[in-house]
C-alpha cells in the first residue's frame, strides 16, 4: 500500500487543514473551501475501486471536484467507469523511478551512470559528507534554495513540521550534505549545503522533498545525498526507494526536466501510473 493510505499520512493531512474519511480501506481528503463546497482527493488506490461510494461522498460534502489517482492499471477501469473523465491535472506525479534495494550495495553503486560516480567521488574529495539533521535545518536549506531562485518560500514550513510530527522517528529522517571549510586561520567549520526529506512506510524508502544550495551544486552535495539516502534505506531494510516522481510526456511539465535527467542518473525502474480520473458533475 502506498504511503498515501498509511494513518500517519491521513494525520499529517488533518494537521494541514484536510478533513479525512474512510471509503473502505481507503482514505479520501477533503479541503473545504466558504460557500464553493469541497475539493476531495482519494489517492493511490487499486482495484476494487468503490466508485460507489466515492459518488456518494462527492454528494455528501458537495464536491466541485473528485480526482481519483490509482496506483496500477486495471484494464478493466473503461468498463467500470461511466461517471468519470480524464483529468488534466494531478495531484501526485504519475510517473517515477524505483530503484530495486536488493542487490548489492556494489552493484547498485556501477548501475548509476559514469557521470553520477563521478559526481559521488569529487563531492567526497571536497570534503563533502552527509549526516542526519533535523527539520529545522532542512527548512532553512529549502527556504534559501528558494531564494536563491527568486521564489518566494510558502507554506514550507508548516508542512515539513507536520510530517515530523506525523511520522515517528523510524520512518522519518533529514539528511544533510556539509562541507568543511576554513576561514583564515579559524578552525575549520561545517557549513550545511543541501538536504533530503526520506520517508520510510512498508519496506519502501520515498525521495520526498530535497533542497539545495548553488554552492551545494557546484560541489555535487545532491548526488552524494542520493547515495547515502540509498544505502541507508538498504541497511533499515527497504526493498525500494522511490524517487517519487519524474517528468511523464502526457502531462508535460518542463520545468520538471532537469531533476527528471538528475533522477535517471541512478538507474532504476520508470514505473507509470495510470491517468487520474474527476468525477463528472
Amino acid at each position: 500500500m502506498d504511503i498515501r493510505q498509511s494513518s500517519e499520512y491521513g494525520q499529517f493531512m488533518k494537521d494541514i487543514g484536510w478533513q479525512v474519511e474512510k471509503i473502505g480501506r481507503w482514505q479520501a481528503f477533503i479541503k473545504k473551501f466558504p460557500l464553493i463546497s469541497s475539493l476531495i482527493k482519494i489517492q493511490r488506490i487499486s482495484a476494487p475501486v468503490p466508485f460507489k461510494e466515492i459518488e456518494n461522498l462527492a454528494k455528501k460534502h458537495r464536491s466541485f471536484k473528485t480526482i481519483v489517482e490509482f496506483n496500477q492499471f486495471n484494464p478493466n477501469y473503461k468498463l467500470l467507469i461511466t461517471n468519470y473523465s480524464p483529468c488534466s491535472s494531478p495531484f501526485l506525479p504519475t510517473k517515477t523511478i524505483q530503484i530495486d534495494l536488493i542487490r548489492s550495495e556494489k552493484d547498485i553503486f556501477n548501475s548509476f551512470s559514469p557521470e553520477k560516480r563521478r559526481a559521488i567521488r569529487k563531492a567526497q574529495k571536497n570534503g563533502v559528507f552527509v549526516k542526519e539533521g533535523n527539520a529545522e535545518e532542512f527548512i532553512f536549506l529549502k527556504r534559501k534554495s528558494l531564494l536563491e531562485k527568486f521564489i518566494l518560500p510558502i507554506g514550507d514550513k508548516k508542512d515539513i513540521l507536520a510530517l515530523d510530527k506525523s511520522f515517528s522517528p523510524d520512518q522519518i529522517v533529514f539528511f544533510v550534505a556539509h562541507h568543511v571549510t576554513t576561514r583564515g586561520f579559524a578552525p575549520k567549520q561545517s557549513r550545511p549545503l543541501a538536504g533530503i526529506l526520506l520517508l520510510f512506510y512498508q519496506k519502501t524508502a520515498y525521495y520526498w522533498q530535497a533542497a539545495s544550495l548553488n554552492k551545494g551544486k557546484k560541489l555535487a552535495c545532491p548526488s552524494l545525498l542520493v547515495w547515502e539516502a540509498l544505502k541507508l534505506s538498504k541497511q533499515k531494510g527497504c526493498g525500494i526507494f522511490d524517487f517519487e516522481g519524474i517528468y511523464d510526456e502526457r502531462f508535460p511539465n518542463k520545468s520538471w526536466l532537469g531533476f527528471s535527467r538528475f533522477k535517471s542518473g541512478f538507474g532504476g525502474k520508470e514505473i507509470e501510473f495510470p491517468p487520474p480520473l474527476s468525477l463528472k458533475r
